[in-house]
């Protein structure tokens, strides 16, 4: 089976191996497909790798409302239920890392280990109001989505990574993605990002946690994953280096180090 109900909402997601189960969640304007670099490391661990396109995104459904992180949480929790699970490792990046925070923070009993790369505890605050803003002008324009992404491609995955042959495989893929979406899931998607302040909630979080910053990640800096950790009450800080926003893949071999490491390095409970 490929898709989950919910609501009035149809998800999709894959579904691949056996073991510990892993939930990898994806950023805004992209699909589960982003994990591919991860997938054969994690299935070769002996995990169970689960991979839903969230709402808006892939082959999910539209999202015709504002959809803030908060909801999808509770959709990913009962995604688990639905699998017969009670419980996952998650890893999530950017908006995927945010809504990993808010599940670890509403259902601390769902996540046995946390991984969140380059996210945010907070879209509260004046810059990123702004941000956010800009974002939405953009999106609405003609061809919005598509001129957005590739205004932003060197920032996702930084230059070095984008020159080579894999980078244009990468950099096809989501083209295709951009040019097929609906500016109004980005947009309704953004607007429920201007809600999200997991701050003040990191503390509830009881899993092993590793935060991850790109080194030059240029929309979520070191600094954030600093603050996010700090507010965590068993989490460290891990720097990766390269370049992107986006680093789990031009940076993936440190990536998948730094978290193989950890996965296996703590144990829940």
């Amino acid at each position: 089976m490929a898709f989950f109900d919910h609501s009035e909402d149809r998800y999709y997601y894959f579904d691949a191996g056996a073991g510990t189960p892993i939930v990898l969640l994806h950023g805004l304007g992209n699909t589960g497909r982003v994990w591919a670099p991860q997938v054969v490391d994690m299935l070769r661990l002996g995990h169970r790798v689960i991979i839903p396109d969230l709402l808006g995104h892939g082959a999910s459904a539209n999202v015709g409302r504002v959809f803030t992180a908060h909801e999808q949480a509770q959709v990913i929790v009962a995604l688990l239920e639905f699998l017969g699970l009670e419980s996952a490792i998650f890893i999530g990046l950017s908006l995927g890392g945010m809504v990993a925070l808010e599940v670890a923070a509403q259902y601390p009993d769902a996540v046995d280990k946390l991984v969140v790369a380059g996210t945010f505890k907070t879209m509260a605050t004046p810059h990123r109001q702004q941000m956010l803003d800009s974002w939405i002008e953009a999106l609405t324009q003609p061809d919005g989505c598509l001129k957005r992404f590739k205004s932003s491609w060197t920032d996702l995955v930084g230059q070095a990574f984008a020159d080579t042959s894999a980078g244009m495989m990468c950099y096809q893929a989501w083209h295709a993605q951009a040019a097929a979406q609906d500016a109004r899931n980005p947009v309704n998607w953004c607007e429920g990002m201007k809600r999200y302040d997991v701050g003040p909630r990191l503390g509830l979080i009881t899993a092993p946690t590793l935060v991850l910053a790109g080194e030059a990640d240029p929309m979520s800096s070191v600094a954030e994953a600093q603050a996010i950790g700090d507010l965590i009450p068993s989490a460290k800080v891990e720097v990766v280096a390269g370049e992107g926003h986006v680093f789990n893949v031009p940076c993936a071999d440190e990536f998948n180090r730094l978290v193989t490491d950890f996965l296996q390095g703590h144990r829940h409970g």
